[in-house]
């Protein structure tokens, strides 16, 4: 499946910050044509590190299935986003756009946790 060791925890967190930056700030700088400012460079940051640390913490307790499904998420929600930049809703589209990537990442978020959770579960009560 995903042949990560534990040790490289820190590589995994700090490429998907990096990409989760870049691709947020281009959406807004690029596509969506705005101003970008000092406290949105920042709230980017803050994102980013926050989706870097989930990845890194999946990694390193050696979550796969939780880190993948998160992953599908992070990956669904700039899609979403991206999609909904394009299509402009009259003016709605920014505020849309990062509705749907935080919906998006919470999903992946959720879902991987409660099948990871589920897997521990099973495997614990059928060694029982």
């Amino acid at each position: 499946m995903l042949k990560l060791e534990k040790k490289q925890y820190w590589i995994v967190g700090l490429s998907v910050a990096m990409a989760s930056f870049t691709l947020f700030f281009l959406s807004v700088k690029v596509v969506l044509g705005s101003q970008v400012t000092f406290k949105n460079i920042i709230a980017y940051m803050i994102f980013s590190l926050l989706v870097g640390a989930v990845a890194s913490f999946f990694i390193f307790f050696r979550l796969k299935i939780a880190f993948l499904t998160f992953i599908i998420g992070l990956v669904l929600g700039f899609f979403e986003m991206y999609r909904a930049f394009f299509k402009g809703m009259s003016g709605w589209g920014d505020l849309v756009g990062v509705m749907l990537l935080g919906i998006w990442v919470i999903i992946g978020l959720g879902i991987g946790i409660l099948v990871q959770l589920g897997l521990y579960l099973y495997k614990r009560f059928k060694t029982s």
